[in-house]
């Protein structure tokens, strides 16, 4: 079945997560970094996921699910491990509402790719189900090419974007310099970027 990519909006959104376990826990996870208010329903919680229950940054339900639970979510994620659970909370979802389930996508109506954050730079990895562990393959290949230094450049690019349609009025010139930046050379020197950046906020082109 083909899927159309998309990104989400989630800060604010109220998510509900399934299960308590080390699935859950990187679900829930990337869930707090989009800003979503995430609950989580289980009778048991990860050691790692206690301290943002005592810290608030989620809500916990110490027991097992019951449908009225995913009342008014926004998104929903069954994570157990229980193939019994998790088909009960796929009946339970309504028309409207978003539901992953990890271990049987086509129950669900959307699914979770394989993620590369490098600060503003977001790359995602789908086979569509076909094969999540070559999704992560090229994930993890993708991030040796781009490595950690990249959430810097994007700092970068960001500022430069912001000055030069400041200071640069004529459209094709912006464009030129919007593209020169994106070149290796700059990604790779610090001290090219600082240049840019002085030249182009004493510069009123």
């Amino acid at each position: 079945m083909a899927s159309y990519p998309i990104m989400l909006q989630l800060s604010g959104k109220h998510a509900v997560v399934i299960g308590g376990g080390s699935v859950a826990l990187r679900k829930v996870i990337d869930l707090l970094e989009a800003n979503a208010s995430v609950k989580v329903v289980s009778p048991s919680l990860h050691s790692k996921l206690y301290p943002y229950y005592k810290g608030q940054k989620i809500q916990w339900i110490k027991r097992e699910f019951i449908p009225s639970d995913i009342d008014n979510a926004y998104l929903v994620i069954a994570a157990t491990n229980q193939r019994l659970v998790n088909q009960k909370v796929s009946m339970s979802v309504t028309d409207g509402q978003l539901l992953n389930v990890v271990d049987q996508q086509e129950d669900g109506n959307f699914h979770i790719p394989a993620k590369l954050s490098r600060g503003d730079l977001i790359i995602t990895v789908s086979t569509n189900g076909a094969s999540p562990y070559l999704s992560k393959t090229i994930r993890n290949e993708i991030g040796e090419i781009y490595d950690q230094s990249m959430e810097g450049y994007l700092k970068f690019l960001s500022q430069a974007r912001r000055i030069v349609k400041k200071h640069v009025k004529d459209m094709r010139r912006r464009k030129a310099l919007l593209k020169e930046i994106t070149h290796k050379d700059y990604r790779n020197s610090t001290e090219k970027q600082k240049v840019f950046l002085e030249r182009m906020s004493d510069s009123n082109e």
